[in-house]
């Protein structure tokens, strides 16, 4: 009969998260994930297969607690300027009042992007299916704001690419510079 868990692997994951987020995947031992998460390096292998199913499944609770929320905004009216306006003060929000510890973290898959991504396709692809979802919401947001006669149709694509360079220069500056970075927003 196999053995029950007895332990909460969402948390586990969530402290493991907190130690990716903060070092980086490469920096991060399986040590740190043992003293983070309570749990020893067989539990570990054991719940997650490797320190990469672990990281997989933070990215993925990332995507769901600090994601997901933020890009909240993008679904609460009807398109227009005003959810880019939402979002980018909430970004200016988070980057003004949060401690700088937090902060300094700056975007767990942007550092991703910059740490794994020139050569790792897993993490170059969490990254793209990130900005691809930052992208979709911009665009319909725009694209809103053209069908109201706010800006010209046929500047949606380029500003949407403007305003997706913008974000990732708040959240990689974000790392060096908090207070920085909320000006930016």
């Amino acid at each position: 009969m196999a053995r029950t868990r007895a332990f909460d692997e969402t948390e586990a994951v969530r402290a493991a998260l907190g130690v990716f987020w903060s070092r980086g995947y490469e920096a991060t031992s399986l040590s740190d994930l043992e003293a983070a998460t309570g749990l020893n390096r067989s539990s570990l292998y054991q719940t997650f297969d490797s320190k990469r199913g672990l990281f997989a499944r933070a990215i993925t609770l990332y995507l769901q607690e600090v994601i997901g929320p933020r890009l909240g905004v993008f679904t609460k009216d009807a398109p227009g300027l005003q959810q880019v306006t939402q979002y980018f003060e909430s970004l200016a929000t988070t980057m003004a009042t949060a401690p700088p510890a937090l902060t300094r973290r700056g975007c767990l898959l942007v550092n991703t992007a910059t740490e794994l991504g020139p050569h790792d396709a897993e993490a170059k692809q969490a990254v793209e299916d990130y900005r691809a979802l930052l992208r979709g919401h911009l665009t319909r947001a725009l694209e809103g704001a053209a069908r109201a006669g706010v800006l010209p149709r046929k500047t949606v694509a380029r500003r949407v690419e403007l305003l997706l360079g913008a974000v990732i220069g708040v959240l990689v500056t974000a790392r060096v510079d908090p207070g920085g970075a909320a000006k930016l927003a």
